[in-house]
């Protein structure tokens, strides 16, 4: 015969202000986080469409130099310079 001892651990409450301080903590990032993406998105309109083809075309002219080298790493070089555009 065997017998199993379960024991459960005792209640512990949260600690006074962790509420408060975890909402302003998540409310810090949130703030943060948008405007950094706000200046991401600020930055890569800044050039402008004929920026975004000519770093395209100089993606292209580097997967053009690995083509013979790896073939899978230049169409990765294509597709990303293809994504890069739209």
């Amino acid at each position: 015969m065997s017998t199993v001892t379960v024991t459960s651990p005792a209640t512990v409450l949260a600690p006074r202000g962790a509420l408060w301080a975890a909402n302003l903590a998540a409310a810090i990032l949130r703030t943060f986080s948008g405007r950094s993406q706000r200046q991401t998105a600020a930055v890569a309109h800044a050039g402008g469409p004929d920026q975004r083809l000519q770093e395209a075309a100089e993606v292209r002219r580097i997967a053009d130099g690995w083509r013979d080298v790896d073939a899978r790493f230049a169409a990765d070089l294509y597709a990303a310079a293809d994504r890069h555009v739209r």
